[in-house]
């Protein structure tokens, strides 16, 4: 499972959630006749009694508010519901809220609240534990992950009703309803079980308790989690009754566990892999999962704050041939931030529109002599040493630090590049003390500018990943929610990311894909780049 990142947590943090940019699940693979760790080897159609999954990914706690990258929030998708979700189309539908209404220009919103739904400790979920569940995303403090998602325009959250919740916005909001899915900023809990349980909360002591489709009976952060399927669930979950996901996150260790059938499915399987996965029988299946991979450059840390040393790290970077030759071909060198695919939200989902419209946007394109002439101009003319870190399960991003690495040597740079644990990884991203790091972004909602909406937040330290400033950008970011015209909104995104690559703040390197790997006797049913914001587990069946 993956990194809003990085969710930050959307990497983790305020910075965290939006990395989201960034955690993945890459698990395993099984060989036919190598014995399972479902209940069942049948080749007949159906439900599946166990499904046991490998992640590359570990998470340290079970809530979103806490740490909000891409994993957190894949499990979460089967535990935990917002008062809207979005199904494996992008598109929002009723989940804790049945139906919803907005007046006065998109800034007050009335939602309608589901009634008799149970909360897995048995109780009745109410309007106050919605209205406590929002005010807790709320607070930077209690949500590092999700505060990002209620900005200062939410004037007041209230309870207008037995069944009904009011929130009331100070600007127009068109897109708010995705703003409260469990794609975005919400993950309703029961009020007294989280005061109950308090720091515990979320941990392997205190669980989690949700409405979702499956109940957390297990969560031991060094290993695995355990679901089992909630009876009392309000909806239909067709999916297997118990579902075993181990964070296993060394590669080999992990494909070793798939051989010998002890997983059955990997998701992120390494796209640099595929033909070693399928060899033994299983099926790797991949999809654009509207990633994005690139650099970031603290302006505000020596040699980094000078442009001309920006440039030469970005023109040494091989674009093509890091997704020809380490991708294989499963990833599109990236001319801007948001990708085509996500960005087909504002063009009717014409993804080749909105692909011609990213084609011009000033990312710079590998050339070793470029590169030397701007470091030569630079104020380090002579080279200068740097850190360059990836996150433990990115062995592609691993493979193209190494490739950089060997194209700046060529001009005097010495980049050492270290692999380092995913969370600290997180904990890292705009701290203000790197001068280079990448940048892995999985979006979780299917916001057409959900990555460049944080890294184009450019009001300083601390808004964005690069902390970086520029008053004209930052005002033009935050009015694009306001806008209802969807050509509007493309083109102030366009705009904004024009300016940001033209200072070189941001050096874009690829959009990816993800790699789904089921064993002999798996099927998936179902699958497209929102679908692990679904209960995806319902969509793997025996046959």
């Amino acid at each position: 499972m993956d990194g809003r990142v990085l969710t930050r947590g959307r990497a983790v943090g305020g910075v965290a959630r939006r990395i989201g940019a960034a955690v993945a699940v890459r698990a395993t693979l099984a060989l036919a006749g190598c014995g399972s760790a479902s209940s069942s080897q049948s080749t007949s159609s159906g439900p599946i009694s166990e499904l046991t999954v490998a992640s590359a990914s570990a998470v340290s706690t079970l809530s979103v508010n806490q740490e909000a990258g891409s994993a957190n929030y894949q499990l979460a998708a089967l535990y935990q519901e917002g008062l809207t979700g979005v199904n494996d189309k992008g598109k929002v539908i009723p989940a804790l809220a049945t139906s919803w209404t907005t007046k006065d220009k998109n800034k007050v919103w009335v939602f309608t609240i589901r009634k008799n739904v149970r909360f897995h400790d048995g109780t009745t979920m109410t309007v106050d534990d919605i209205v406590d569940s929002i005010n807790v995303a709320r607070d930077s403090k209690q949500s590092p992950g999700l505060s990002v998602y209620w900005p200062d325009y939410v004037k007041s959250v209230e309870k207008t009703g037995d069944d009904q919740l009011t929130i009331t916005l100070t600007s127009s909001q068109p897109d708010f309803a995705m703003q409260v899915s469990n794609t975005a900023g919400l993950f309703v809990t029961s009020e007294s079980f989280r005061k109950k349980e308090g720091s515990d909360y979320g941990s392997s002591k205190g669980l989690i308790v949700g409405t979702g489709p499956y109940k957390v009976t297990e969560f031991d952060p060094s290993s695995h989690v355990t679901l089992t399927k909630f009876s009392d669930y309000w909806g239909k979950n067709t999916g297997p009754k118990k579902i075993r996901i181990d964070f296993i996150t060394e590669d080999s260790t992990r494909q070793l566990a798939f051989r010998n059938g002890k997983t059955d499915v990997a998701f992120n399987v390494p796209v640099t892999q595929i033909s070693q996965w399928e060899s033994g029988g299983a099926k790797v299946t991949t999809y654009p999962d509207r990633s994005y991979y690139g650099l970031t450059f603290d302006s505000s840390v020596k040699p980094f704050n000078d442009i001309h040393v920006r440039k030469a790290v970005s023109y040494a970077v091989d674009k093509k041939g890091i997704v020809s030759g380490i991708l294989k071909g499963n990833g599109e060198v990236a001319t801007g931030i948001d990708s085509p695919d996500q960005l087909a939200g504002w063009t009717d989902n014409n993804r080749s529109k909105a692909a011609k419209k990213v084609a011009d946007l000033p990312a710079l394109s590998y050339s070793l002599a470029k590169a030397k002439k701007e470091l030569a101009e630079s104020s380090s003319p002579d080279g200068f040493t740097a850190t360059l870190t990836y996150p433990t399960g990115y062995s592609a991003v691993g493979q193209a630090s190494l490739a950089l690495a060997q194209s700046l040597k060529k001009i005097g740079v010495t980049l050492n590049v270290k692999e380092i644990p995913l969370e600290q990884w997180l904990n890292e991203i705009g701290n203000g003390k790197q001068g280079v790091g990448w940048m892995i972004y999985n979006p979780t909602t299917p916001q057409p500018n959900e990555i460049s909406s944080w890294l184009l937040a450019a009001g300083g330290k601390g808004s964005n990943p690069a902390n970086w400033e520029d008053s004209a950008v930052a005002a033009k970011t935050d009015s694009i929610g306001s806008l209802t015209d969807e050509s509007a909104k493309l083109d102030a995104v366009l705009d904004t990311t024009k300016t940001a690559l033209e200072q070189d703040v941001y050096s874009p390197v690829y959009w990816g894909r993800s790699a789904v790997a089921t064993r002999s006797g798996i099927r998936l049913t179902g699958i497209g780049t929102y679908w692990l914001g679904t209960n995806w587990a319902e969509d793997f069946i025996e046959g």
